[in-house]
């Protein structure tokens, strides 16, 4: 009786240890250290000094999809003398552990172009609330919450053009895809869908890990964010869009390698386009491209890609 108790306790010692494994990968797949963007908000400043500084014209706090707070920068357009009023609005959305932060100067180069600009800090990131990540499943409905408030109290203007990088990029497609108001999409860096990204997050953090405990991870990290992993997916949403898609993409990214945006590209209806830039990874693809980045959205908005986006070059 001793001895088989002991093997009892050993295989529920077994069984309860492999269930903190899961689990402890699994959370990983949804909680990130998000501190590099709250830092660069600290740095540029609170929503109130920008305003005070006229760098942006409104901070906001908007109920996302599940009444997550959004934390929200709107930028008013500055068109020139001779235009009648703004171009549209430009949802600029930012990268995984990222912040609105960075995308300040774009925002303001976009709105000296004539469109009002929103930025938000994605759920569980920035001074946004929420725990966790979801890969586009709750941050597309955070995204049309947001811009949808926005237009009903009349802050912004029709029609949506949406930029994203990396989670932001996949978001922006799952955005577009459920707004009819979205008029063009730029992608920078997109994953295509969770699965494919997580399971290549598993592979460096667990590489032994077998497919089926793969699965069974990525289940148990939906059921811990509320969602589903199937759902996020930008390859699914992709070709739903009924406008322009310009995808750009690293050539040396090993982060989301440049196969996701060609899976994407070949899901994606016409008008669509594929930039891809020879030298750059997946952090330096948007580093001192803010006027290429800015000259392809409003090339987009003015002609539906009709004109063919170039790689930008090394230096700006």
């Amino acid at each position: 009786m001793n001895r088989l108790a002991a093997i009892v306790a050993i295989l529920l010692v077994g069984a309860f240890g492999a269930g903190c494994q899961s689990d402890y990968y699994a959370r990983g797949l949804v909680e990130y250290d998000t501190t590099y963007g709250k830092l660069a908000l600290t740095l540029t400043g609170t929503g109130d000094q920008l305003v005070g500084q006229k760098r942006i014209d409104g901070c906001l706090g908007i109920e996302g999809a599940d009444k997550t707070p959004i934390d929200v920068w709107v930028l008013s357009a500055r068109p020139a003398a001779d235009q009648p009023g703004p171009s549209g609005t430009v949802l600029l959305l930012h990268g995984l552990l990222d912040s609105k932060a960075t995308y300040l100067p774009l925002g303001e180069r976009l709105a000296k172009m004539g469109y009002d600009v929103v930025l938000t800090d994605l759920r569980a990131h920035g001074r946004s609330g929420g725990r966790y990540v979801t890969y586009g499943s709750l941050e597309r409905q955070d995204a049309k919450a947001v811009v949808d408030a926005l237009l009903a109290g009349g802050k912004v203007h029709a029609p949506i053009y949406a930029f994203g990088v990396s989670l932001g990029a996949a978001t922006a497609i799952q955005y577009a895809a459920i707004e009819p108001k979205c008029k063009g999409v730029m992608a920078m860096a997109p994953f295509k869908d969770a699965r494919s990204i997580t399971r290549r997050i598993i592979a460096f953090r667990a590489p032994m890990m077998s497919n089926t405990d793969f699965e069974r991870t990525l289940a148990r990290a939906g059921k811990i964010g509320h969602f589903d992993p199937n759902d996020a997916s930008a390859l699914q949403a992709i070709g739903k869009l009924h406008c322009p898609i310009l995808l750009v993409h690293g050539l040396l990214d090993t982060t989301v390698p440049l196969e996701h945006s060609e899976a994407l590209y070949a899901a994606a209806k016409d008008p669509k386009q594929l930039v891809v830039v020879p030298w750059a990874g997946h952090a330096s693809l948007l580093l001192a491209r803010e006027a290429w980045i800015a000259d392809q959205i409003d090339s987009m908005a003015k002609t539906g890609l009709k004109k063919q986006a170039s790689p930008p070059k090394e230096e700006e």
